[in-house]
């Protein structure tokens, strides 16, 4: 079961509990009993679980969410072109609470991570490579992704649910090798050098979410694009305790 989805049947339920409760103890109160007070508080047990039910459960427009997501990656873009950054990023796992990225500018290996984990974060950080603040990151902080949720799901939750951003995901693990397979993709970045070091809009949230879910380090590795789906490429960098 979907995370957002059990979340709004959780909500639902609650306030279709609360309207029975008001049908039944307000029609009792006023027919049997013939209080008053008691009848005024089923007809508000019922027009409450009523709010719960009808409210949507993300009230903000998911176009508009979409839109400061494919628009915070302007900044990175002028950061990437500013250093001449090709190297392909790595997500890191959260920390204080928000995921980070970096990208390499020159050679680069997975022994160089345990430095780039204890750098303070900054710009120029570890061995030579930019530290950058991916905007997926902030999504995956603000939708109150459980830690113990499981990839796939997570995955579904924030892209299909949370942002509407993909009609369907998919997620591969054989080994370190992840592969994140979405489906009519609807957010673009149009930075070419944010596509090619951290992967496309939704490719980027997703390596997000792939760090967050793992608690390790995820190195884009690339993505390809199929009639209407985006396969991504992603290693995940087991570190244990260094």
């Amino acid at each position: 079961m979907r995370l957002h989805s059990l979340r709004v049947d959780r909500v639902a339920g609650a306030g279709l509990s609360l309207i029975v409760f008001g049908v039944v103890f307000g029609g009792y109160s006023y027919l049997v009993v013939g209080d008053s007070t008691y009848t005024a508080l089923g007809l508000a047990c019922v027009v409450l679980g009523s709010v719960m039910v009808m409210v949507p459960g993300n009230p903000v427009p998911l176009s508009a969410v979409r839109a400061m997501v494919e628009g915070s990656a302007v900044n990175v873009e002028a950061l990437l072109e500013e250093y001449e950054a090709r190297g392909k990023a790595v997500y890191l796992p959260p920390r204080d609470g928000r995921v980070y990225c970096y990208v390499p500018l020159g050679e680069f290996s997975d022994a160089d991570l345990a430095g780039v984990l204890r750098s303070p974060v900054r710009v120029l950080a570890g061995s030579g490579g930019l530290m950058v603040f991916p905007p997926g990151s902030e999504v995956v902080r603000l939708c109150d992704l459980g830690e113990e949720a499981g990839l796939e799901d997570a995955l579904s939750y924030v892209l299909v649910d949370y942002l509407e951003a993909v009609e369907s995901v998919k997620a591969v693990e054989e080994g370190d090798n992840l592969v994140v397979q979405v489906t009519g993709p609807r957010m673009e970045t149009g930075f070419p050098l944010f596509a090619a070091c951290l992967g496309s809009a939704v490719v980027s949230v997703a390596g997000c979410v792939a760090a967050w879910v793992k608690g390790e380090p995820v190195v884009f590795l690339g993505e390809d694009r199929v009639k209407g789906s985006v396969t991504a490429r992603f290693r995940v960098v087991g570190l244990g305790e260094e």
